[in-house]
């Protein structure tokens, strides 16, 4: 029993890592990569945020297939080919030469690695593999990721500055292809124990039918708050290194202030988690709606106030908005529609996030490039916060009313 238990909670470990080099790079670390891009392309910053919102929309496009694949085949197969894709697409980044190689190379290589690689198939994993606690064991995936996620951005920034974006692209790819250890053998069926009965307990259940899914007023009260908080994290996120070095912070000083806002994610992530397992099910939108009210007040106070401090304000704000609302979102969706699809509808919401997540950080380079500063910007997402967590209180009559 103990020799399973920590083989599970070794799995989860592993799969945190996993995310915070791959998906953390494409998350965050990207931000570090935003005005070497366009200067050395000789393009504005709108432009390349194009290229990052195209690659949202893609990974957006393809989750559900990729959730599909994880729920009928289990994810080690999903998640070495997500692995190999990424870092092919690395290699070619170090190599473009205008923006509609970046484009290409970030939307339909990188973007589609990322998200096979590093995302749904491993928060199946997680899901199918803890048979009690998932709100903590998706909690402390998430924590093990933004730990890591902590320590690359820095490193990221601070290789940028010292070999420059192209070489750092080529040793994050080569990264990422020794990386491939990792699922290759641990992923396997015959280590995983009971986590590696996944693939058989999802082929032997019928998964519930997406268009059953997709009628359900709660999956698309759910969608819209979850597209509002991932379009304020994500637009904020790409362009927060750029808007502290606006403000005259040195750059190294500014990715380190980045991971630092990644690394409040760990405590709020693990409260989450524990929220989520103690919590009835019918408590779980309120708190979520809160959280996202909360969030939204806090980042409004660097558009009444910009300076250093309400910066601050902001980047807490995001530590808090890129840790909670995932906890909480899965493990809602968990409880409301089952767990042998909850890949396929894990897909299907990031899909539904697309919208938001492809046009903030564009709308975000646009605003800045036309009117020189974030703060309309900052004041637009305040304002999709607040509206995201008051959506939910639909979600929390509903969930009462069926509980009785």
């Amino acid at each position: 029993m103990t020799d399973h238990l920590n083989r599970r909670w070794g799995l989860v470990a592993t799969t945190g890592a996993l995310t915070g080099f791959g998906h953390g790079f494409a998350a965050f670390a990207v931000s570090s990569l935003l005005k070497p891009l366009a200067l050395d392309l000789d393009t504005g910053r709108g432009a390349i945020s194009i290229a990052i919102g195209l690659g949202r929309l893609i990974a957006g496009l393809a989750s559900p297939i990729i959730g599909r694949i994880a729920d009928a085949r289990g994810p080690r197969g999903i998640v070495i080919a997500g692995m190999l894709l990424s870092a092919l697409g690395l290699f070619a980044l170090a190599f473009i030469q205008n923006e509609i190689q970046l484009y290409l190379v970030w939307s339909l290589i990188f973007s589609i690695g990322v998200a096979a690689g590093f995302t749904v198939a491993l928060d199946k994993l997680v899901v199918s593999s803890m048979s009690s606690k998932r709100g903590m064991g998706l909690a402390v995936r998430f924590s093990i990721s933004a730990v890591v996620s902590t320590l690359i951005v820095p490193i990221v920034t601070t290789m940028i500055e010292f070999i420059g974006w192209r070489n750092t692209c080529l040793v994050w790819a080569g990264l990422l292809l020794v990386l491939i250890a990792a699922p290759f053998v641990y992923f396997h069926p015959d280590r995983m124990g009971d986590a590696g009965q996944a693939r058989a307990v999802s082929a032997d259940t019928k998964d519930p039918p997406p268009k059953a899914v997709l009628r359900q007023s709660a999956f698309w009260i759910i969608a819209a708050a979850l597209m509002a908080q991932a379009s304020v994290t994500t637009g904020l996120s790409v362009h927060l290194v750029a808007l502290m070095t606006d403000y005259g912070i040195d750059p190294v000083f500014a990715g380190t202030l980045f991971g630092g806002m990644i690394l409040l994610t760990v405590p709020v992530r693990l409260l989450a988690g524990l929220v989520a397992d103690k919590a009835r099910p019918d408590q779980l939108p309120m708190a979520l709606g809160a959280l996202l009210v909360l969030e939204g007040i806090a980042i409004g106070s660097f558009a009444v106030a910009p300076g250093f401090a309400t910066m601050l304000v902001v980047i807490a704000a995001l530590g808090i908005a890129a840790g909670a609302p995932m906890v909480l979102v899965l493990v809602l969706c968990n409880e409301l529609f089952g767990q042998h699809g909850f890949a396929t509808v894990q897909g299907n919401l990031m899909m539904f996030q697309v919208p938001g997540t492809m046009l903030a950080p564009i709308i975000a380079g646009y605003v800045h490039d036309f009117t020189g500063s974030y703060v309309p910007v900052v004041a637009a997402f305040c304002a999709l916060l607040i509206l995201g967590g008051a959506a939910l209180t639909l979600l929390q009559r509903q969930m009462r009313r069926r509980l009785g």
